[in-house]
């Protein structure tokens, strides 16, 4: 295999000792591709400017306020990737394993896909799963999260298939079919932009894939959950969006 490139494209805002933990030190050379970070920083953080500047990371900061999708296409158009490279969207409370980017990496070569998603465990000691193998969700599906903090959208996480949509935590996109679609819909201020782009690549015949073989750890802090939050608002606001711009008005999944 040629060696390609990597790129991971980093939102901060106010996750300065969070990117310290999970991007100190990373590598960036491996057998077969190189690695490239960039940050695209929300709160124009001295002490992360710093840290990116010592770990050789692409830092990024202006006084423009954005939403995460907005935030996720300007740092690709700051890397800048070539079409055949790899493109990977990543929370700042994401760690990547280097082994399994590693494997992330060679699979996706192999596989060609447009998107691919992987295992998510939710803590260091890999024994909370968030499933990645989603199906569209319809109206009935948010209210039943919203009651009962269950997913009814989300499937079986320990199966190979081609799942609908997986979570913009953390994505793995071939870079040339990220720029096709135009990225992310920037109407999105937070949530739900990750279902919607999903759809779109799905309408565009993109092939996503989901291959539990491989994992990473999101230690997530799911601020949508309080009722009394602005991540609660604008995830409401979100659902509402993606449910009206693609006519899903159907209680079940379509």
């Amino acid at each position: 295999m040629d060696k390609k490139d990597v790129y991971i494209g980093i939102v901060s805002h106010g996750h300065d000792d969070i990117i310290k933990n999970n991007f100190k030190n990373f590598p960036r050379e491996f057998k077969n591709f190189k690695v490239h970070i960039g940050l695209i920083d929300n709160i124009n953080s001295k002490e992360l400017e710093q840290f990116c500047r010592e770990q050789n990371i692409l830092y990024y900061a202006d006084e423009k306020t954005r939403g995460y999708g907005e935030n996720v296409n300007k740092i690709f158009s700051i890397l800048n990737p070539k079409d055949e490279d790899i493109f990977i969207v990543s929370n700042p409370d994401i760690y990547i394993p280097p082994d399994q980017l590693e494997k992330i990496v060679d699979f996706f070569y192999k596989e060609k896909p447009d998107l691919l998603g992987v295992k998510v465990y939710l803590n260091r000691e890999l024994s909370r799963v968030s499933s990645q193998n989603r199906k569209f969700p319809c109206i009935l599906d948010f209210i039943i999260s919203f009651i009962t903090k269950k997913r009814p959208y989300m499937k079986d996480p320990n199966i190979k298939t081609e799942p609908d949509w997986i979570s913009g935590a953390f994505m793995v996109w071939n870079a040339g079919s990220f720029r096709k679609i135009h990225g992310f819909d920037e109407s999105y201020f937070m949530y739900c932009e990750d279902i919607d782009i999903c759809f779109k690549a799905k309408k565009q015949n993109m092939k996503i894939i989901y291959n539990p073989e491989f994992y990473v750890i999101h230690e997530s802090q799911l601020q949508s959950r309080n009722l009394l939050s602005k991540h609660f608002y604008w995830h409401i606001k979100s659902i509402l969006k993606f449910l009206i711009k693609n006519r899903i008005f159907c209680l079940r999944s379509p």
